[in-house]
């Protein structure tokens, strides 16, 4: 399927996308050139762990949607969970990196989807505790905070800790109040997606950027990035894309775990699709990647579902152009 209105992924803008996003990679010596920038692959890596591992909530938080054809809003609860692990603030050597770690294989019994707002909602509420589940081993192994991120899911504009996000922008991950913004209409209306798996990456996507705050990799991007001064000069600009980068490799490693864990293939495939029509050719600022870049991260994630093949941040500065 064709991208031709298929922007890049716009998480923030200014100094607040170095608290924002957050990436980091790891490939051998020229494997992301050597990459196509369609996905090769029609079968993830499978994951599975035989270690023990303790249950896992979410810290309390809220979330709600605002239906298209009604003003009111949904809220649901989590529990409140602290087990008093502590993010980490660190990029390439970040302790998520734990060797032959990846994405639990998870089932998830997802509702029918629907563009309009309350049915997005219901679809990415239905998602989330899976991507927790699958994402909870590694954390823990690692020793990091596994604590699930609020969604609210808007067709509307929405006043934030990390700014106004507008109806007509692209889902946001917000590191202050550690929530996961999705906007409705603008995948629906502006971009005219249907499909429910392209909403599902996009999901995926930000959760990737939620992973980054839970391990503490935001909070290093963003000293970082205040360092190189921000997006007004190329070394903070390549900062921004190892972030989306990694995001979009952890998305792939959670369609992998999703894809072994049973989800059909109707929403494995045009999920990896839609993430490699994705990139800074559909904007004049180079701070997400080429569509082949994110091609060749996406399918990274898919095909192997390692953490450590998804370390954008030790990765040459030629893969992650």
């Amino acid at each position: 399927m064709p991208h031709l209105h298929s922007p890049k992924r716009k998480s923030n803008t200014g100094v607040v996308v170095a608290l924002v996003l957050v990436g980091v990679g790891l490939f051998g010596i020229g494997t992301i050139g050597a990459m196509a920038a369609s996905i090769t692959s029609n079968r993830a890596s499978d994951y599975s762990s035989t270690s023990s591992r303790t249950t896992t909530t979410g810290s309390s938080e809220t979330s709600s949607s605002k239906s298209t054809s009604s003003e009111d809003a949904t809220t649901t609860e989590t529990s409140s969970y602290d087990d008093g692990a502590k993010p980490v603030a660190e990029l390439g050597d970040n302790p998520v990196n734990i060797p032959g770690n990846g994405a639990m294989n998870t089932p998830c019994n997802l509702p029918r989807f629907n563009t309009d707002a309350a049915s997005q909602d219901r679809f990415y509420q239905a998602a989330l505790p899976c991507l927790m589940e699958a994402w909870t081993p590694a954390l823990e192994n690692a020793k990091l905070p596994a604590r699930m991120p609020t969604v609210i899911t808007t067709g509307e504009n929405i006043e934030t800790p990390c700014g106004t996000r507008r109806w007509n922008q692209t889902a946001m991950y917000c590191p202050g109040n550690h929530t996961i913004y999705m906007t409705a209409r603008y995948y629906a209306q502006m971009e005219k997606r249907t499909k429910a798996g392209a909403y599902l990456g996009q999901f995926a996507h930000e959760f990737g950027h939620a992973l980054q705050g839970m391990t503490g990799i935001n909070s290093a991007y963003g000293d970082a990035s205040y360092d190189a001064g921000g997006s007004s000069t190329a070394a903070g600009l390549e900062l921004t894309r190892r972030s989306e980068l990694q995001a979009t490799c952890f998305e792939g490693m959670t369609l992998a775990a999703l894809q072994n864990g049973g989800i059909s293939n109707d929403y494995i495939f045009p999920a990896l699709e839609d993430s490699s029509g994705r990139g800074d050719e559909h904007s004049d600022v180079p701070d997400h990647g080429s569509m082949a870049t994110n091609a060749a991260w996406v399918e990274q994630g898919f095909r192997k579902n390692r953490i450590t093949e998804c370390n954008t941040w030790l990765a040459a500065s030629s893969d992650v152009d």
